[in-house]
């Protein structure tokens, strides 16, 4: 074969080359606010641990609609060359808006707070591939919405709202050693809030945290406002500061980190807040890279989408669910291949 054909065939090949399509998940509304890790399951191969999660069965909220909460673990895995979803156990109660991780062996998930339909929770779980539930210390305080990431072998979280229609936002942070899972967790002070749903993630390096929305209100009625500033903070220094262009709230998350980049997809700008939500045009679709404080976006997600969880799947990013416009849920596990220049 000709030396320039088979450049020319190399070339073409890799150009059209995209990541693997998985299957959408086995609830055809779609799930928001569920937890999803990649682990190694018992054939030592990667697959997904997703939980939980919320959706609109009957109606929109707008018509009188009632969000369902849901307690199911599921695994995703590979069986007989193709990619299969399957039921592996239950929480002991529903849960959505959580934080959450592969544990160190990546043989399970840590799972922590979050909310059910009545109430936001302190427990933590860690959960396996065979769906077995362990209990671990709980939480100083109920939290849901919190931004988190593993940062220095911890799970941090940070903001949140500590109770269903919370009228403010949590002001201290919390960790928890991953190599000690039997061990509390740490509660430290902030002197700044820093809202629900924000972006958050680790270099190893820095933690990156910022936006989000910050919950204030008066009477029994919340309003919420949308925050752009963003920080990358070593804890050795003072943080680190940045102004976005809009903010960039509920972005599918944590921020995976491929070197000194973190990506995250999606999210909400707060531009068509707080018009009604039934005419919300929807949600961005942007794939953004952060490399220090220095933000750009890279690429396009097959849909928009917002309170999805992020994670890597081999040199894919992969979001399972989330929203696509407010109430519209998705079933879509969408992946994305990470450019070679990232890795």
């Amino acid at each position: 074969m000709p030396f320039i054909l088979l450049i020319l065939i190399i070339c073409s090949g890799y150009s059209s080359f995209a990541a693997e399509a998985l299957p959408d998940l086995p609830d055809s509304l779609g799930r928001g606010g569920m937890a999803a890790v990649t682990i190694m399951d018992d054939a030592g191969h990667e697959a997904i641990l997703a939980i939980g999660g919320s959706n609109f069965p009957d109606k929109q909220p707008w018509d009188g609609g009632i969000k369902k909460f849901y307690g199911d673990i599921l695994l995703l895995s590979r069986e007989t060359g193709s990619w299969h979803w399957r039921k592996i156990g239950e929480m002991p109660e529903p849960v959505a808006y959580a934080a959450f991780c592969a544990s160190t062996d990546r043989k399970s998930m840590i799972l922590a707070g979050g909310c059910s339909a009545s109430t936001h929770l302190r427990n933590t779980w860690q959960i396996n591939a065979k769906g077995q539930i362990k209990p671990l210390a709980p939480l100083p305080t109920p939290r849901a919405y919190a931004g988190h990431a593993v940062h220095r072998g911890r799970l941090t979280l940070l903001g949140g709202s500590s109770e269903p229609d919370a009228l403010k936002t949590e002001l201290g942070w919390s960790d928890f050693d991953l190599s000690k899972p039997d061990a509390p967790w740490r509660a430290f002070e902030a002197t700044a809030p820093h809202g629900i749903l924000p972006l958050c993630g680790s270099t190893g390096d820095f933690l990156f945290y910022g936006s989000g929305c910050l919950l204030t209100g008066t009477d029994g009625k919340s309003t919420r406002l949308y925050q752009s500033k963003i920080f990358s903070n070593d804890f050795r220094t003072a943080p680190k500061v940045a102004q976005l262009t809009h903010p960039i709230v509920a972005a599918a998350g944590p921020g995976i980190a491929v070197g000194p980049t973190l990506f995250f997809i999606g999210g909400d700008d707060g531009h068509h807040y707080p018009k009604p939500a039934q005419d919300h045009p929807g949600l961005s679709s942007d794939i953004i890279a952060v490399t220090g404080l220095q933000i750009k976006v890279v690429g396009q997600w097959p849909h928009p989408v917002v309170t999805a969880p992020l994670l890597r799947l081999g040199n894919d990013l992969v979001t399972v669910g989330g929203e696509n416009k407010p109430g519209f849920r998705t079933a879509k596990v969408s992946s994305w291949t990470i450019p070679l220049e990232y890795r």
